[in-house]
């Protein structure tokens, strides 16, 4: 039993062909919920997101009562002076994620960082949910 080998350049020319490329014109946007690792320490949580190509200024973080909300966009377009050949990536995606805090969350001074497309959201406990030691008697 043979196998037969593709050239390594005849691969790369099928992969680069026009004819063998199913671009697609959707301009539709993608909505996603990004996925999160929620980490609990001492004095706060801390939430990770990835939202790869999104910029600060597409970025909204929102607390309205106990929710806490994080929206952004990315709308990715050919550099100039190129077309695209394949596209398996959407040009708009826009990302959603809530959060139910509850009260044990000192509001005033939850903080967002974002670096690398990693969203790390800080949510420092209020004295109430900080766990103490009870001296017992």
């Amino acid at each position: 039993m043979t196998t037969a080998v593709m050239p390594f350049s005849r691969l790369m020319d099928n992969f680069f062909a026009p004819t063998s490329c199913t671009a697609r014109d959707d301009h539709a946007a993608q909505h996603l919920a990004p996925r999160a690792d929620i980490l609990e320490g001492e004095a706060n949580y801390i939430i990770r997101m990835d939202l790869p190509g999104v910029n600060r200024g597409d970025l909204e973080v929102e607390l309205d009562g106990e929710n806490l909300t994080v929206s952004a966009e990315r709308n990715l377009a050919p550099d100039e002076g190129y077309s695209r050949l394949r596209a398996e990536r959407r040009d708009k995606v826009s990302y959603r994620r809530s959060f139910e805090l509850g009260r044990g969350i000192d509001r005033e001074n939850v903080a967002a960082n974002l670096v690398d497309g990693v969203l790390t959201l800080t949510l420092p406990k209020n004295e109430q949910a900080v766990a103490r030691k009870v001296e017992v008697q």
